[in-house]
């Protein structure tokens, strides 16, 4: 069984491509088993909007939110009641962090609103400036602080405390920050090391320590931690989290899902042989890889898979045939 817990479609996301009904066909087509719809949720001030929204109200935000989970819903109760296919629709959105607690409440009140199945707990700004969006925003963010450690610190906070508050099903891409990190070029201002030589729990054994904390809370609240294959698209060679922060959050117990962050149709599933390769490398110390689902009565609970099945489905013959084993 191979599921998604994070998507995007072109239809609520400015930045993504295709229909939502596009992008739960091709899911269907190539045979998921649990996909998770999970747009942003609107942001609350102007500064926040990203360029491609630089036409769109902020009322427009909140009215094309409104629009995404009717029109999901629908998709979900067509697609959960046809028992000629496997696949099974969860209902949600992404969170964001790092802008201010007001927005987090706004976000509570969504998960309540709308009675979403599934919230994804995200930090994309730091000091409400962008981190994901390229490298020039991300020096801009870490611009206000004296190092590279407190900059990760600083987003480990914003993490904890997304975690704390909006208590989300499945934390994203966790270590986001790396992303655009110049791991030759940029130089620890604590250590005088290449950011590619910093040993985490050695060199900075406080932002080790807020990422176990953080690890710590995602395990009492029953969240699962994503393995995001969009990471792999974006240059690395792994998925999100590195295999460091993997590894620590296993021995702690941790629990780990599949996502593939997908913004439209050609991101369905990509690199999701890459993602089990990975998987299969941790060898013992990665077991089962979780999922949430539904029961009988439409409440979600997490299921699990080990990683023998998972490796035996049917969706790596019918997408990936010349996997080798499959």
């Amino acid at each position: 069984m191979v599921f998604s817990h994070h998507s995007h479609s072109g239809q609520y996301v400015s930045h993504a491509v295709n229909t939502l009904d596009e992008v739960v066909s091709r899911a269907k087509e190539m045979n998921f088993r649990t996909f998770c719809l999970t747009e942003h949720c609107p942001r609350y001030s102007r500064d926040l909007l990203y360029p491609e929204e630089s036409e769109i109200s902020l009322e427009g935000l909140s009215a094309t939110f409104d629009r995404y989970v009717t029109h999901a819903k629908k998709i979900q109760r067509q697609v959960n009641s046809d028992k000629t296919n496997r696949l099974k629709i969860l209902v949600g959105f992404e969170s964001e962090g790092g802008i201010d607690s007001s927005h987090l409440e706004k976000y509570q009140e969504l998960r309540a609103k709308y009675h979403m199945d599934i919230v994804l707990g995200s930090v994309h700004y730091i000091d409400r400036i962008p981190i994901d969006f390229d490298r020039e925003n991300w020096l801009r963010a870490k611009s206000h602080y004296k190092s590279f450690h407190d900059f990760f610190l600083a987003y480990f906070n914003c993490q904890y405390e997304v975690i704390s508050k909006l208590k989300p099903e499945v934390v994203s891409h966790f270590d986001l920050i790396r992303l655009f990190q110049d791991e030759d070029n940029d130089t620890c201002e604590i250590t005088g090391k290449p950011l590619k030589d910093i040993n985490l729990a050695k060199d900075w054994p406080q932002v080790w320590y807020s990422i176990g904390r953080n690890i710590e809370l995602i395990n009492q609240q029953g969240a699962l931690i994503e393995l995001n294959s969009a990471a792999i698209r974006k240059g690395w060679n792994s998925p999100y989290p590195k295999r460091d922060i993997v590894q620590y959050a296993l021995s702690k117990g941790a629990r780990f899902c599949l996502s593939d962050d997908s913004h439209g149709i050609k991101q369905v599933g990509l690199n999701y042989h890459k993602v089990l390769s990975y998987i299969v490398s941790l060898g013992s110390q990665i077991e089962y890889i979780y999922f949430w689902d539904l029961d009988d009565s439409g409440a979600s609970f997490v299921n699990k898979e080990t990683v023998a099945d998972l490796s035996k489905d049917s969706f790596w013959k019918i997408n990936y045939p010349n996997l080798p084993g499959v």
